[in-house]
């Protein structure tokens, strides 16, 4: 690795910087350069493996048809050139130019590793029951005892299509009639007023086409979710319908706001309002696994303030991106303001609060506009009802968001 690659280069980069000393230490032995000559274009589809920092020279950023000239010494480049979201992107070298390449699987095992060794449960006022039933998920969890959930195998084949620069709409198409369920539910989303069209989709290549391949598999891979809010005994059952419940209502929400928000993408929205309380699951499985017995009100507690905790092992787990991560992690952390721009965590803090809003159960949560989440999304003013116009003028399409993730 050249030398000129220090820790200090790396410390001010996002989402690098959230690592300790220790762990961008060891990033830093991982971390690749890549020099181009001033014309040429690159985009994310050239290295889908790698997080890319302009570290030295000067590149044009295209986004959305805008031009952006970004260079190495401004705090844009603190930021990586793609973003996750970010789709038809491409820069074009203005100057001879050298980019940092940082592995994403490396640095998301790393920064998720610290993240569950970091953990505290917070000390607020438990009762003797909830104490005892915290403790032992907790130790269960510290001590790689709490089984995880294995992701449904349709999402893993999709999963594996989005790291394949070579997948087309035939492996996508295969992959999908794989599961039936989620190729029906497909099929049904493509047809309905979300995605609206004169001609009636009636087979899953016509899905594929009619939403593109990047919005297909998304779209497939959220559906295929609803499989892992699923099984155990039936009180287990009972809570997890429940569980699934809230998040479609949360995802609906997510999805909505998405798409009045700049650099946001509805089917990733969507899958970031159905992963946020992904913790709860194996929590659920651990206690009836185990034949514990505990109240409703102590294992709410214990889910409470440990599914950060087992939502990031869980993503882990399932190889998610940083991003995802961190909504499973601090998306109830709701004064939460880690930078100017919003991220998907900042979304999903504010559709929770504004599904609780409108549902009006009383849970003593701040008011939306009360977060900072809320001013960085620009959604405009929150009405009386704790409503937000764009979520009142969207209730058709919300509703028909969540008869698709039911199924």
């Amino acid at each position: 690795m050249p030398a000129a690659i220090r820790t200090e280069l790396l410390k001010p980069l996002s989402p690098i910087r959230e690592l300790s000393e220790a762990g961008l230490e060891q990033l830093r032995q991982q971390v690749q350069t890549r020099g181009l000559r001033a014309g040429a274009k690159f985009s994310p589809a050239d290295d889908r493996d790698h997080l890319l920092y302009l570290a030295a020279g000067t590149v044009n950023l295209v986004r959305r048809g805008t031009p952006t000239s970004v260079d190495s010494r401004s705090t844009r480049a603190h930021l990586p050139l793609f973003s996750e979201r970010g789709q038809g992107e491409f820069a074009v070298a203005e100057t001879d130019c050298v980019l940092l390449c940082v592995d994403k699987e490396a640095f998301a095992r790393l920064l998720n590793a610290e993240r569950t060794r970091g953990f505290e449960v917070e000390d607020t006022e438990t009762t003797t029951e909830e104490a005892a039933i915290l403790q032992r998920v907790y130790e269960a969890t510290t001590r790689n005892r709490l089984e995880l959930p294995t992701m449904p195998e349709v999402a893993m084949s999709i999963q594996r299509l989005t790291r394949d620069p070579d997948a087309g709409i035939d492996q996508l198409t295969q992959v999908i009639q794989t599961d039936p369920s989620v190729a029906g539910a497909l099929i049904h989303a493509t047809n309905s007023p979300v995605y609206r069209s004169t001609k009636r989709i009636t087979n899953i290549r016509e899905a594929v086409v009619r939403l593109g391949f990047r919005t297909t598999e998304r779209l497939a891979f959220n559906l295929a979710m609803r499989h892992t809010f699923s099984g155990g005994p039936p009180a287990v059952r009972q809570r997890m319908n429940h569980l699934w419940q809230h998040s479609v209502d949360v995802s609906a929400i997510a999805h909505v706001l998405a798409r009045h928000v700049r650099g946001f993408e509805p089917e990733r929205a969507q899958l970031a309002g159905l992963m946020h309380r992904i913790g709860a699951i194996p929590i659920l499985h651990h206690v009836a696994r185990q034949g514990l017995e505990v109240s409703p009100a102590a294992l709410e507690a214990t889910i409470d303030k440990l599914h950060p905790l087992t939502g990031v092992m869980v993503m882990n787990y399932w190889g998610m991106d940083p991003e995802m991560v961190t909504v499973a992690e601090q998306s109830e952390r709701w004064q939460r303001d880690p930078a100017p721009e919003p991220d998907y965590c900042d979304l999903i803090i504010v559709s929770q609060l504004l599904r609780q809003g409108r549902q009006g159960d009383g849970q003593d949560l701040p008011r939306p506009d009360q977060v900072p989440a809320f001013a960085k999304l620009g959604l405009g003013p929150l009405e009386e009802d704790m409503n937000l116009a764009v979520l009142r003028e969207a209730e058709e399409e919300m509703a028909i968001i969540r008869q698709v993730l039911h199924g």
